[in-house]
């Protein structure tokens, strides 16, 4: 096969493939917005999810990496072993969810309310975002990080 034949063919494969996962994460979003709480590990990826809802749902393994998920409803759900690097969480009600082998790096906690969560095995979470959100004595931490009570 000559190389530039390769390469074309090559670049149409990828896009297809590209195509094909933003038409999943486009199908997901919708999903979420007409109230289908449960998304086991959907592609939310930089999808903006402002003021929208999940409670009680299952979103284990769901990647919501660089999404915007300020004043998410997402109490009571299931986000074990998601993805939330670099999301947007400010403002989002986190009660008593199951973050365990959640991925924090870089999320945003502002304001955040974390009351009863389970974050006792998320990952790269830290003083510095726990310090903005609340919580109360049922927050499950990783050890060597508290959490100011919500008023």
């Amino acid at each position: 096969m000559r190389p530039l034949f390769a390469a074309l063919l090559f670049a149409l494969a990828a896009a297809a493939g590209a195509s094909a996962a933003h038409a999943a994460n486009a199908k997901a979003v919708a999903g979420i917005r007409a109230g289908d709480h449960d998304c086991k590990g959907c592609d939310l990826a930089g999808a903006d999810l402002t003021n929208t809802c999940v409670k009680h749902g299952d979103l284990e393994g769901a990647d919501f990496d660089r999404a915007n998920a300020k004043l998410m409803c997402m109490s009571f759900a299931d986000f074990k072993n998601a993805r939330f690097r670099g999301t947007n969480l400010s403002g989002a009600n986190l009660t008593h969810s199951d973050l365990s082998g959640a991925d924090l790096t870089g999320a945003n906690l502002t304001i955040t309310t974390i009351k009863g969560t389970d974050l006792a095995h998320a990952k790269g979470l830290t003083q510095a975002q726990i310090d903005t959100a609340c919580g109360d004595k049922d927050t499950k931490l990783p050890p060597g990080l508290t959490v100011k009570a919500c008023s």
